[in-house]
């Protein structure tokens, strides 16, 4: 199983973020900011002000960091990412 990038290991909340790939044809192309993560989902804000849910294991997304820097993430990398995240809290 492929690992998580390192830099996905920190905070996304805030991130842009563009979905590529999903089971649900109407999710394909969306974008916007993350604005809250839970252990299955993402919620992003699009520019129109809306907020919608994502589930995160049926989706590929696009994650910009900043201008230069995007990575492409299979969404079932990130299920679970939270409980990780709190086990490397725990250990420093």
């Amino acid at each position: 199983m492929t690992s998580i990038p390192k830099r996905l290991l920190g905070n996304i909340i805030g991130k842009k973020i563009r979905i590529l790939y999903s089971n649900d044809p109407a999710l394909v192309g969306r974008e916007g900011i993350i604005t809250y993560e839970t252990r299955n989902m993402l919620e992003i804000e699009e520019s129109s002000g809306k907020r919608i849910l994502i589930p995160k294991h049926v989706c590929i997304f696009e994650i910009y960091f900043d201008e230069k820097t995007k990575i492409l993430v299979r969404g079932e990398l990130l299920v679970n990412r939270l409980r990780k995240l709190i086990k490397l809290g725990r250990r420093r």
